[in-house]
């Protein structure tokens, strides 16, 4: 598996809005594409990038190391 450009562009939108369904929104993708290209993102890295609290996702340290 290897890293693209879609799941980069998922990832700052989620971390944008906290949710993978208005991030789906975004880019016009469903709630679950989102969220798969983000576990897929997770796994390739080999970190969790997400808290989850509640019904938001908010960043945690691995998750702002990626950010620029």
């Amino acid at each position: 598996m290897r890293l693209t450009l879609r799941q980069l562009l998922i990832f700052t939108d989620v971390a944008d809005t906290g949710s993978t369904t208005a991030a789906g929104e975004r880019v016009a993708l469903s709630r679950s594409a989102t969220s798969g290209a983000l576990n897929e993102l997770g796994s390739l890295l080999g970190a969790q990038l997400f808290d989850r609290i509640g019904k938001r996702l908010l960043l945690n340290d691995n998750g702002r190391a990626l950010l620029p």
